[in-house]
């Protein structure tokens, strides 16, 4: 029998999980209803159902519906198919060349994929993951919404091999074939880790086609570890309330990262948690301050925390948000530039970039919601901030009037 690797790869990361091999054992005894099933497990409805379809999907188990229950019993012919299989697998003579073909064909590349709503820290964890990781080889494919690279300054490193894709985000139809050639040709380095940063905006529900697509084009295949959803304690429960992409980030997400818990308080985080459970009921969940939290999920799997299946993405040309960028020389007393940030915030949902301040030179800023953060920066030419809008064009005349208003100095403004 001709062994299906990659079939047999999904079978044995659903094994992985105890609680499912369990399942399985119970089943030998015969048909049982899923409340049996819960009865012995400490779990909620949702988390038994995903179990359970991960079992039915590789063909294990068999559901029956009879009114308000599901009834499952174990598929014995393909147990004793996985069975032979195993027994093959302990063959290496017969399999040899061939698993040594396919090895020859595959990268040991690391890949991760973040993502979180505007403003959720995702430069700031990832810049910690970098010291974290320091001396392994790393690349890095950077994606901004808007047409300047501000995060892709912060990140850049004479020892990382980085790709910038700006302009939209690299999930929707206009930017996906760049992805696309980009994970290809980042394939062909010898890299250990690969991280890719989308955008804010990035709806990584079509993340698994893309990859798809990036094998064919590149003849080689990632070591895909999962997607990683930040999520802005402080500010989460208000954009998740308008916002879809911020409730398919984490519907598709194996890793829940809970950002600025040295800023919210413990019923804020708390209601948090709560939110990503409603909307993900099995990723991970851990906890990140100031971008310092626990990394020991680089050692992991993330997959066996598979939620969602691959669906379409909801970002299109149709639904980009407006970004606008503002240049100005010279230098801007802090306290105009508070008063100019604060009248124009309602207005967006991401205000980043580098100002000169009069008071203390190069400045990164950063705005989200109430909070106007800044750290020193290294000196560029001219200060450059780019502006995400909630209210489409209309956000041009908002920042003239309000730059106008608060500053008065010369500025430009461009698309």
């Amino acid at each position: 029998m001709a062994i299906e690797y990659a079939e047999y790869s999904k079978i044995f990361k659903v094994f992985s999980d105890p609680k499912r091999l369990k399942i399985i054992h119970m089943l030998s005894g015969g048909e049982l209803c899923a409340c049996k099933i819960l009865e012995e497990f400490q779990i909620t409805q949702p988390t038994l159902s995903h179990d359970m379809k991960l079992l039915s999907d590789i063909g294990l188990v068999i559901p029956r519906k009879e009114g308000k229950w599901t009834h499952y019993s174990l598929n014995k012919e393909k147990m004793e198919e996985i069975c032979k299989t195993v027994g093959q697998l302990t063959e290496p003579e017969a399999l040899y060349s061939d698993i040594r073909r396919k090895m020859m064909q595959a990268t040991d590349t690391k890949l991760y994929v973040l993502t979180g709503f505007l403003g959720s820290g995702k430069t700031t964890v990832l810049l910690r993951m970098l010291e974290e990781l320091k001396g392994h080889r790393i690349g890095i494919i950077q994606n901004e919404f808007g047409k300047l690279g501000i995060d892709g300054t912060i990140l850049r490193n004479d020892d990382i091999q980085m790709v910038e894709i700006n302009r939209g985000s690299i999930f929707c139809s206009c930017l996906k074939l760049n992805f696309v050639q980009a994970l290809a040709e980042m394939a062909q380095q010898d890299f250990e880790y690969l991280f890719v940063e989308s955008s804010g905006w990035g709806d990584p529900s079509n993340v698994q086609e893309i990859l798809e697509a990036a094998k064919i084009a590149a003849n080689k295949e990632y070591d895909f570890k999962g997607v990683i959803c930040f999520v802005d304690a402080v500010n989460f429960l208000e954009q998740v309330k308008d916002e879809e992409t911020t409730y398919r980030q984490l519907k598709h997400c194996n890793l829940a990262v809970i950002t600025k818990t040295d800023v919210a308080d413990a019923e804020q985080i708390r209601q948090v948690e709560d939110k990503i459970r409603k909307i993900n009921p099995v990723c991970e969940i851990i906890r990140s301050a100031n971008g310092e939290m626990d990394y020991s999920f680089l050692k992991k799997d993330l997959l066996v925390y598979q939620w969602a299946e691959c669906e379409d993405t909801t970002n299109s040309v149709e639904t980009k948000p407006k970004s606008v960028f503002m240049e100005y020389d010279g230098q801007v007393e802090q306290e105009k530039m508070n008063e100019f940030l604060k009248t124009i915030a309602p207005d967006v949902h991401r205000v980043k970039g580098f100002c000169n301040l009069a008071d203390r030179g190069f400045t990164q800023v950063d705005v989200v919601g109430n909070l106007i953060d800044y750290k020193e920066s290294e000196t560029f030419e001219k200060s450059q901030l780019v502006f995400i809008s909630k209210i489409g064009p209309q956000v041009i005349r908002s920042i003239m009037s309000a730059w106008k208003e608060c500053v008065g100095s010369e500025m430009k403004l461009k698309n």
